[in-house]
């Protein structure tokens, strides 16, 4: 696809790990912008993958290699100090190495601020809609959670908290719903397969515990949701839950604040969310820990509008002014500095010697 010796190249993911040194070696004056969309962890951990030294070469055939947060970041330059015999510039985020130089940048991604907000359903028709659906009375107080089933997103997690929410409150009963939207993902794995029976019966469990006639406390809405869909369900939350155990940044938060033009909702958010560092007006929680998860959980519900009003509207000034077109032009953006640099550097370097 290249039509010529200098395009500008975007790898996404670490499907494509060894990627960015093969499209070097082809193209030695390419610009490759590489994004890593998951956490880079420790060096002890990544130590354990029997390809290490490959896969870290490949990536370090980026002109910029982009992770979510600094942390990622950070654990990348010392993975590579620990397994590679390169050069590295702690204070300016660079990795010498086979004579090319790497930027390790932080890029918080987002999402697109939604536009004609105006003319969607009021947040009373959506609420109006999905308790008919769900059949809940229209005063129930309603948590949401929206994930792909996957170990990574705290779905058991939250599932716990909400049952000891119910043991320590008891005057919930009849009156809080939680509902998981849990689209299938890669169930031909067994892992996956496993993980998903594991959730039903968490579910099914605590239904028995505390259902009463007419009520369940938890429903598990195991299947695909098309975006108008889920936008209705934001609208008609009360609280939305995002506890995920380790993720790059999780973007069901970032559309949540983005769907609640009432500046209403409460959300809960895991610290271990790359969004945590940008989302700071969220309940910022430990997923790990049940008691505290059962304790935000139990004060998002009580929170007064004014409250929620005050957060909200904060969040929404985040997510609006840093979305993702910021984050592509911010690549982007560093990419053509290092591509001016570089010409610079070139024309200095054929001067002298022409000088000589």
């Amino acid at each position: 696809e290249a039509r010529d010796e200098d395009p500008v190249v975007l790898v996404q993911d670490y499907h494509f790990a060894l990627l960015p040194a093969m499209i070097r070696e082809r193209l030695p004056h390419a610009t490759i912008l590489t994004f890593w969309h998951i956490p880079w962890p420790n060096p002890e951990s990544f130590g354990i993958c029997p390809w290490r030294s490959e896969i870290l070469q490949g990536m370090l055939g980026s002109t910029i290699l982009g992770f979510h947060t600094r942390f990622h970041g950070k654990n990348f330059i010392e993975t590579v100090d620990r397994y590679l015999e390169a050069r590295i510039e702690h204070e300016h985020s660079t990795i010498a190495y086979r004579e090319k130089e790497t930027l390790v940048e932080s890029y918080p991604i987002s999402i697109a601020w939604p536009e004609n907000q105006e003319r969607w359903p009021a947040v009373p028709e959506c609420r109006r809609r999905v308790f008919e659906r769900l059949g809940l009375p229209p005063d129930t107080v309603l948590a949401l959670g929206v994930d792909r089933y996957d170990y990574t997103k705290g779905i058991l997690e939250r599932l716990n908290a909400v049952e000891r929410l119910l043991e320590k409150h008891p005057d919930w009963l009849e009156r809080f719903v939680f509902v998981q939207v849990a689209a299938p993902t890669r169930s031909d794995l067994d892992e996956y397969k496993s993980f998903q029976e594991r959730v039903t019966r968490v579910a099914e469990r605590i239904n028995q515990r505390f259902s009463r006639p007419g009520y369940k406390p938890v429903r598990l809405l195991a299947q695909h949701h098309e975006h108008e869909a889920l936008t209705e369900l934001y609208r008609a939350a009360d609280v939305c839950l995002v506890t995920s155990l380790h993720d790059g940044m999780n973007l069901v938060c970032k559309e949540f604040v983005a769907a609640r033009d009432d500046e209403q909702g409460v959300l809960i958010l895991s610290r271990f969310a790359g969004a945590a560092r940008e989302l700071a007006e969220a309940l910022i929680v430990n997923p790990y820990h049940v008691e505290e998860l059962a304790d935000a959980l139990h004060r998002a519900l009580l929170m007064p509008p004014t409250e929620q009003r005050e957060r909200m509207a904060s969040l929404r000034m985040t997510v609006r002014e840093f979305n993702v077109y910021r984050w592509a032009g911010l690549m982007l953006t560093d990419a053509a500095r290092s591509r001016l640099r570089e010409r610079i550097e070139a024309r200095v370097a054929r001067q002298g010697k022409e000088a000589a």
